[in-house]
């Protein structure tokens, strides 16, 4: 009956035991690992609620279809495994189901499911590394027409714009001229006559 519960709660993901509770898998997604370049499968891991402790019918739907029993015989059989293991519990303090994980009961007297590790590999690692395509090209739409990314890049792009060098010949010249003036008033010296003409007009 273990092994038979134990697939009906692989393939359903939940199991209720009277008297007991709920046993429920669930799945951890995919994870990348970095190091080894690999995508790994999903984990599984189980929960337990012990609050939760009705069957469902479809359990004793599967059990008497899987075991080839009447339905009252499910019921019993479910009844008897559930019973069983709260004897086991109470005798020993503690019940392993292989598989599962290890039922106990807490400080508090409800019971409590330390699981096993679950060896459900699914699929193998996946090999996982970027891909960059040098120069791929592709095609994407505007508007109505088609047009390559290459295209669009180009468009987008636009003309590099070109460089001015104006300001740096008015940087240069302005420099020229400072200059200038400074070795123009060294020869002519600072006074105020030295900036006029100097020079005499003769008239016959």
């Amino acid at each position: 009956m273990q092994d038979s519960l134990y697939e009906f709660l692989i393939i359903n993901k939940k199991l209720s035991l009277p008297g007991i509770g709920t046993i429920s898998l669930k799945q951890n997604s995919s994870q990348l690992d970095f190091t080894n370049r690999q995508l790994n499968s999903p984990s599984f891991y189980f929960i337990f609620d012990h609050e939760n402790d009705t069957p469902s019918k479809k359990l004793f739907d599967w059990l008497s279809s899987a075991k080839g029993v009447s339905e009252w015989d499910a019921i019993k059989s479910v009844n008897d495994f559930s019973f069983a293991l709260k004897n086991r519990i109470s005798q020993a303090g503690e019940a392993n189901w292989n598989g599962v994980g290890v039922l106990k009961r807490d400080k508090t007297g409800k019971l409590k499911l330390d699981p096993h590790k679950i060896a459900l590999q699914t699929e193998q690692p996946v090999h996982a590394e970027k891909v960059i395509r040098e120069k791929f090209e592709h095609t994407v739409l505007v508007g109505e027409r088609e047009k390559s990314s290459v295209e669009m890049a180009e468009y987008f792009a636009g003309d590099a714009p070109k460089k001015n060098y104006a300001w740096i010949m008015a940087i240069v010249l302005t420099i020229l001229a400072v200059m200038f003036i400074g070795w123009y008033f060294s020869e002519k010296g600072f006074n105020p006559s030295s900036a006029g003409n100097n020079s005499v007009i003769k008239s016959n």
